[in-house]
């Protein structure tokens, strides 16, 4: 078999390029949404980041009258 010249070389190195850009073009899915549901709707997802985020200023599980949406006491007012 002959070898081949540099440009058809480029040519398919180019084309397995076009394929593979092809193959993994984004579809507006969210790469979570490909592994199925993590949550039922956005307030499940919500409440969980609030709780995050006031463990995260305090670095202690809230109180159990606390909801998402109240405030969150500044540590070190305490």
């Amino acid at each position: 078999m002959a070898e081949l010249t540099l440009e058809q070389r480029v040519a398919a190195l180019e084309q397995e390029v076009a394929d593979l850009k092809a193959r993994n073009q984004p579809t507006g899915v969210r790469w979570w949404e490909k592994i199925g549901p993590l949550f039922n709707n956005d307030t499940v997802f919500e409440e969980m980041v609030a709780y995050g985020k006031y463990f995260r200023k305090t670095g202690q599980l809230p109180p159990d009258n606390w909801m998402p949406g109240d405030p969150i006491p500044d540590p070190t007012e305490e």
